[in-house]
């Protein structure tokens, strides 16, 4: 096969490809910036600035405002960063026990670091019981272009359940936190993927434009019907407890988070083509001279 003909064979798999954008970035650009993350964010900014003055004024001594302003910026992105790495390890020893096996660690730091997290986990299996039927799988819904990967689907009680795992390290006996997940866009997350039309038998092909993840669904793979469940919950997995919460996903839920997917789509998508360009005057003829 000739380049050329490899190059035609890429360019028509890809046209058969779609573009679905997941469901977290759906969430996260159709809310738009809250009053808590805004304030979040300031206080992980503030906190570097003070919990870190030679760094900053080492900055100050080399008069190097920018790189100042870029280190206090990164301070939420590295913040963010830790709990999706400790959220995505978490997902882990769940994913582990779900499949009867035990989780491995890279090494016993890393171990012991998340044996907190582990106990907890144990404790849930041990005081529910839980049957997994099945564990980070992708979805996919065709009709609405979305797709997410869905933490477990079990049954508990007789009653088919979809859930979606968090992870936090807030102590509910610190004075200073305020809020313990999970939080109410759980049931927007959790209603798409109850939704969705298929579950992919095969890895996600997922990828990551200016931290916005969008997954590409490729027709030639393989996927089964997505199961029906009777109800969703929330899993908090902490160092020191966890919680198991009910979460609605009935149709009020399902409208909600179609007006939400419309609300990401217009900036993600259609405000990137309204505008035209500039509309500029007409030549004027010259006027013959007398």
């Amino acid at each position: 096969m000739t380049q050329q003909e490899i190059l035609a064979v890429g360019r028509e798999a890809l046209a058969e490809a779609r573009r679905l954008w997941s469901v977290t970035t759906l969430i996260k650009t159709g809310l738009g910036n809250g009053d808590a993350l805004m304030g979040w964010v300031g206080k992980v900014v503030a906190q570097r600035a003070y919990d870190k003055p030679n760094i900053l004024q080492g900055f100050r001594d080399e008069d190097d405002r920018m790189g100042a302003i870029k280190w206090l910026q990164e301070a939420r992105w590295e913040k963010s960063g830790k709990a999706m790495a400790r959220g995505t390890d978490v997902h882990k020893i769940v994913e582990a026990y779900a499949y009867g096996k035990q989780p491995v660690y890279p090494s016993e730091e890393v171990a012991e670091a998340y044996s907190p997290y582990e106990t907890q986990v144990l404790r849930f299996l041990d005081e529910h019981q839980p049957t997994f039927l099945a564990a980070e799988a992708p979805v996919y819904n065709l009709r609405y272009s979305y797709a997410g990967t869905m933490d477990l689907i079990l049954e508990l009680d007789g009653v088919r359940c979809i859930v979606d795992a968090k992870t936090t390290d807030k102590d509910p006996n610190d004075p200073e936190v305020r809020s313990l997940p999970p939080y109410a866009e759980v049931a927007l997350q959790l209603v798409a993927y109850a939704r969705a039309e298929m579950v992919g038998v095969s890895p996600a092909v997922m990828r990551t434009v200016n931290r916005r993840r969008y997954y590409v669904y490729d027709p030639d793979l393989g996927y089964e019907p997505m199961p029906e469940v009777q109800g969703a919950l929330a899993l908090v997995i902490a160092p020191t407890f966890y919680r198991l919460v009910p979460v609605a996903i009935d149709d009020e839920v399902w409208r909600c988070f179609g007006y939400v997917r419309e609300a990401a789509r217009w900036q993600l998508e259609v405000a990137r083509r309204v505008l035209g360009p500039d509309i500029t005057p007409p030549p004027r003829e010259k006027k013959e001279e007398e």
